[in-house]
């Protein structure tokens, strides 16, 4: 297995497991109470940043040209890494969907939605580019095997 591939691996378990704690930290509390509850506020936060901090650590420097990262992949790898962009769209694309028809349907009758739901889409799309990226490389590495 591909250097790359283990770490993407590693990269959707740990941003898995992070989405599931501030889904269920979000549904428990309620979404709304997100900024009346200063702890959860900094709960969530906390840990969507650690998810960054993780992909950060764990594919972005596969994704530089230069370094020392550079020595541990090959142009297959790089392939795979283009081609990872396009599960991130979708991904992407489908959290937006999903946001704006359970928004839609849920405030129809107060014709706006509370101000914390931008804030919580924003977060959710950074927590869905990375793992989706995760899910490309490992799609890319089974169509290329």
């Amino acid at each position: 297995m591909a250097p790359l591939q283990k770490r993407a691996w590693l990269g959707i378990a740990i941003g898995g497991t992070i989405s599931a704690a501030v889904l269920g930290i979000l549904i428990i509390n309620g979404a709304t109470s997100f900024y009346d509850d200063n702890m959860m506020r900094w709960t969530v936060t906390g840990l969507i940043i650690g998810m960054l901090a993780a992909w950060a650590v764990l594919i972005a420097p596969f994704s530089s040209s230069k370094g020392r990262m550079k020595a541990l992949y090959d142009e297959r790898d790089e392939a795979v890494l283009r081609r990872a962009s396009g599960a991130q769209l979708w991904g992407i694309i489908g959290a937006l969907l999903a946001w704006s028809i359970a928004l839609t349907e849920i405030y129809w009758d107060q014709g706006t939605i509370p101000i914390v739901f931008p804030y919580l889409i924003f977060w959710s799309i950074l927590m869905v580019n990375t793992l989706s990226q995760g899910i490309g490389i490992l799609i890319g590495y089974r169509r290329m095997g």
